[in-house]
């Protein structure tokens, strides 16, 4: 292992570096981990794995968790499995420093080796895992791994909430074009006719929206220009569409050294660019993007995202009328193999059959997410969380084999009926891009 090549890993969305063995097959956001590392395919291969959650209200209280806690809870829950050989000590990871964990899980077969440190409020883990057998001859590549690990601000929205803006103008030939773009709800605008303006002063970014009819020019069929420029450490993005002799100019500014963090949001604003003869008006809902699976769903505008969410692969959505209610989820999980939809659909039975009291399904149906099939249940019970009866709509599908998608909503039964009105449309609305 002492003469075994490394490869570097940047993850600019989740703000860390390292390295790891050249010769491994790199995954990203399989199970639970951010990055994982494998020295083949075999599902029982070696690995190194990256994850980082937030311990933002895990101990129920204001204080913070504290690494001797986590240590703590963490060895109550492999004591639950029956691990055997356990070991913990303090080691570094980069420049800071961390605490592990060690122990043999005798069901799987397998040990494990969790080195950690906790940094605002979020827990940064490296984990190695091997058969028995080969437990040793790795550890000197996660100690590479742990030794090379940096980790910085992140850049780049893992996920965001827009809202669109529509308007019109006429060509000199009394032609009516309508356009309509997106943009993040949260950032400030200033608007003067047909020049609008954002900002998002946190991140140093800015959109300009131009739209002008230009009577110098003659009238020309649909055309359309991407280029950039860079000017005193910034990196300008822009976007020209001409029709006729109306000319709409987009222009996003962020960081020089930040722009392959932010382009794929600028790529979104021109891939959502609507311009043409076709009425369109401002929609009742916001669309909700997620960067890391790239996907987008319509969501009503009184929804936000739960700040308790931790888990990057499922986020909880909170309605304005409900402040502590987690009324709608989307969950994508790599569940480690493929699996037919009817096996996830009882998995998740399963799950709804122990945290919904008294569980009864009420319908079953064939449905879709995207150009994927999918079921749609219906279910209604108690919740426990609230104490109320409540009723509950799960659509799940299999995506590309071994990813498990699914949207849930739940509502308490005497308003399911008047607030399902304002939420029907959520389900047919997701759309996966590239």
């Amino acid at each position: 292992m002492n003469d075994i090549q490394y490869s570097k890993y940047v993850s600019n969305q989740y703000g860390f570096e390292l390295e790891y063995p050249a010769n491994w097959i790199v995954k990203e956001h399989s199970a639970m981990f951010l990055a994982s590392f494998m020295e083949s395919n075999d599902k029982n291969s070696p690995s190194l794995n990256v994850t980082i959650q937030n311990l933002e209200g895990s101990t129920g209280s204001d204080q913070s968790m504290t690494p001797k806690q986590l240590l703590e809870i963490s060895i109550q829950q492999i004591q639950q499995i029956n691990a055997t050989h356990i070991e913990t000590g303090s080691c570094k990871i980069g420049t800071n420093n961390a605490d592990f964990l060690s122990y043999y899980a005798p069901e799987q077969k397998v040990r494990n080796k969790q080195c950690f440190f906790i940094k605002n409020n979020n827990v940064f883990i490296i984990s190695y895992t091997s058969p028995n057998g080969e437990f040793t001859k790795n550890l000197p590549a996660l100690g590479h791994c742990c030794e090379t690990f940096k980790n910085f601000e992140a850049k780049g929205f893992k996920y965001t909430q827009m809202e669109a803006f529509t308007s019109s103008i006429k060509s000199t030939s009394a032609t009516t074009y309508y356009y309509q773009y997106w943009v993040p709800k949260t950032w400030k605008s200033k608007k003067e006719s047909k020049h609008q303006e954002y900002t998002d002063s946190s991140n140093n970014l800015s959109l300009v929206v131009d739209v002008e009819q230009n009577t110098n020019t003659t009238s020309q069929p649909k055309e359309t220009k991407k280029s950039s420029t860079i000017n005193n450490n910034k990196h300008y993005f822009h976007y020209h569409v001409t029709i006729e002799d109306i000319h709409l100019l987009l222009v996003f500014t962020c960081l020089e050294n930040e722009s392959n963090s932010w382009e794929p949001l600028f790529d979104r604003f021109i891939a959502d660019l609507k311009i043409g003869t076709s009425f369109l008006e401002t929609p009742v809902y916001n669309r909700f993007y997620n960067f890391i699976f790239k996907f987008y769903v319509h969501i009503p505008k009184s929804f936000a995202m739960d700040p308790r969410s931790s888990n990057f692969t499922s986020l909880i959505f909170l309605d304005q009328d409900f402040p502590m209610y987690p009324i709608f989820n989307i969950t994508l999980e790599d569940l480690g193999a493929p699996i037919k939809l009817e096996q996830y659909k009882d998995l998740l039975l399963s799950f709804y059959e122990n945290s919904v009291e008294n569980a009864r399904i009420i319908s079953q149906d064939p449905a879709r997410i995207d150009n994927y099939r999918a079921l749609r249940i219906n279910m209604d019970g108690r919740d426990p969380e609230i104490d109320k009866n409540c009723k509950v709509i799960i659509q799940c599908a299999v995506v590309q084999r071994t990813k498990g998608l699914l949207l849930n909503l739940r509502l308490p039964t005497n308003i399911f009926d008047n607030f399902y009105k304002k939420y029907f449309y959520i389900f047919p609305s997701l759309v996966f891009y590239n």
